[in-house]
């Protein structure tokens, strides 16, 4: 069934089945198979008639749908239709060591995925990235620029160049005792709540509540996530050439928190260098996450943005 602009289904593309271990975390989850790799993801369909656009979110590293928690509300009561997804190794999608976790690989899923929800309907796409997610977001801006009615930055990773995104923050050996001390390292700092309170308070730049870390936490600890995600770090050979050149017709928001500590503020202006059009905007005493500890203030600059670009 489509409903303005968005299809809801629970089968997965190409007739797989969902495995039948597998559950859905919220009412309004989805799995669908893309090239044999099984994604989660989630639809929210606007009551405003007609829909102003479409909403594509792609979280960061070790986050899922959950991490935009606080802005759905927001964007669907403006007006808005969304889809937000788990890249594979993270949230409640695939955790197979064999998939390719390029952003150019990531950008060709994640555009199989909207083609389907699409089902012919030609409105262009707002892409909202954060963090390494937003790597796959001018992935997929650059990939098809006709598809996209603009590109969202949030603290994010800017892919400029085929080298591999993923690859120049940590890359770990191939060789089997190398590789199992990473897993067990994954397997011993990430999936606690202690960790996970550690790591959201440098993010956030404050202290996160319980529900925070639970949240983060839980889809953390299905098996096989940690030997998923250190096979993200090796296996990302981007298999698309794409030029930066695209996204000069493309407009484009860059929203960074002025504490971020692991990706700063002068971030930004590489991508100024490349995209002198974008506009910017500064949320003052955020960190890493604006969208989660900052939510008046990122939505109401997002919903602004989009209102003119739709």
């Amino acid at each position: 069934m489509i409903i303005a602009g968005i299809t809801a289904i629970s089968d997965p593309l190409n007739a797989s089945p969902v495995p039948k271990n597998v559950t859905m975390p919220f009412k309004n989850s989805h799995f669908a198979t893309i090239d044999s790799a099984l994604i989660h993801y989630r639809l929210w369909v606007t009551k405003v008639k007609p829909a102003k656009g479409k909403i594509v979110f792609i979280h960061g590293f070790l986050g899922s749908t959950y991490s935009f928690r606080k802005n759905y509300d927001s964007l669907v009561n403006a007006g808005y239709n969304i889809l937000s997804l788990d890249l594979p190794a993270f949230g409640y999608s695939d955790k197979g060591t064999w998939i390719n976790h390029s952003q150019s690989h990531r950008a060709v899923m994640i555009w199989k995925l909207l083609d389907f929800i699409d089902r012919g309907d030609t409105a262009r796409w707002n892409i909202v990235g954060h963090s390494i997610g937003g790597g796959a977001a001018e992935a997929m801006a650059l990939m098809r620029p006709t598809r996209t009615k603009s590109l969202i930055l949030v603290d994010a990773m800017f892919f400029n160049r085929n080298s591999g995104v993923m690859s120049i923050t940590f890359s770990p050996s191939n060789t089997r005792p190398l590789n199992k001390f990473y897993v067990d390292y994954v397997n011993h700092c990430m999936p606690t709540f202690e960790g996970i309170y550690k790591l959201l308070k440098s993010g956030y730049k404050q202290n996160p509540d319980s529900s925070d870390v639970t949240g983060y936490m839980m889809p953390l600890r299905i098996p096989g996530t940690s030997e998923a995600i250190v096979s993200s770090f090796s296996n990302c050979k981007e298999t698309i050439p794409l030029s930066i050149d695209s996204l000069k017709n493309i407009p484009v928001l860059v929203i960074w928190g002025t504490k971020d500590s692991w990706l700063p503020p002068r971030s930004a202006k590489i991508i100024k260098t490349y995209v002198p059009s974008m506009e910017l905007f500064k949320i003052k005493g955020a960190g890493h996450m604006p969208n989660e500890t900052h939510p008046r203030e990122f939505n109401g600059k997002l919903v602004n943005f989009l209102n003119r670009v739709n």
